[in-house]
């Protein structure tokens, strides 16, 4: 499994550097930002695991608040921790209600206390990843038994037909699946459509919907490629994901 990736807002860069050197030991990929707009583009590109916000770096608390707003209805899987110097309890309850999982103040954001809360969230708070029928894509988590998808920040719904056919593209990374191989597959089998085509159901817009929903950049995809004259395939880029994740059932099951 590669690094679970941490986003660090916060503008003062030596307490910055300093706390993210105490969380690489708990395995974090760290990204340091220093504005909203930063933070924002990071969080489109990848899931992050952990999200820590330092207030101190903003006199528009509004501002920040909105922004943990904005993480939380992206993904219930993420840890928000927001940093403030000093208490301020109605902002704090404000937090909360929003769903932020801790507020740490004054000398309780020292790096080495800070790190050890952080430790003590993941063990409470299981990520998407680690669960028996959930894999990485590059950035991109997959959740089958939920039917959801962790894409640029956001959590989005993937419908059964479409979770059966990236299924299949799983179970055969790396090799080319013709349209013909789709047909007499077992995803279609139970479908009220005695060909693909039918009803508008055809490939090609069940690929394309899946690459909205799983790709971080659906017109240039990296996870499911187009292949010349024959169809699609699962990208070899992804054979380290797929070896250090696990699929439950090899077989395409229909709920």
């Amino acid at each position: 499994m590669g690094k679970q990736i941490a986003l660090h807002l916060d503008c003062n860069k030596q307490r910055q550097n300093h706390i993210c050197r105490n969380l690489i030991p708990l395995g974090f990929e760290m990204h340091k930002v220093s504005t909203l707009s930063q933070a924002k583009e990071i969080l489109e590109k990848s899931f992050c695991r952990l999200v820590l916000v330092n207030f101190d770096c903003t006199d528009k608390s509004n501002d920040i608040v909105e922004f943990c707003d904005f993480v939380r209805k992206g993904s219930n899987h993420q840890i928000i921790i927001a940093l403030m110097n000093k208490a301020k309890i109605k902002l704090e309850e404000e937090l909360f209600d929003i769903g932020v999982n801790d507020v740490v103040t004054g000398v309780h954001a020292t790096a080495r206390l800070l790190s050890k809360r952080i430790s003590c969230h993941l063990q409470h708070c299981k990520e998407p990843l680690l669960q028996s029928n959930t894999i990485r894509l590059k950035n991109t988590v997959v959740d089958f038994d939920r039917r959801e998808v962790w894409c640029n920040g956001t959590t989005r719904r993937l419908p059964g037909i479409l979770a059966d056919l990236l299924k299949y593209f799983i179970n055969n990374p790396g090799r080319a699946i013709s349209r013909d191989e789709l047909l007499t597959s077992p995803i279609w089998n139970d479908s009220i459509c005695s060909s693909a085509e039918e009803g508008g159901k055809t490939f090609d817009v069940a690929i394309g919907k899946l690459r909205k929903i799983i790709e971080p950049y659906p017109t240039k995809p990296q996870i499911i490629k187009s292949v010349r004259g024959v169809g699609w395939k699962l990208s070899l880029d992804l054979t380290e994901s797929l070896n250090n994740s696990t699929i439950a059932n090899n077989q395409i099951e229909r709920n």
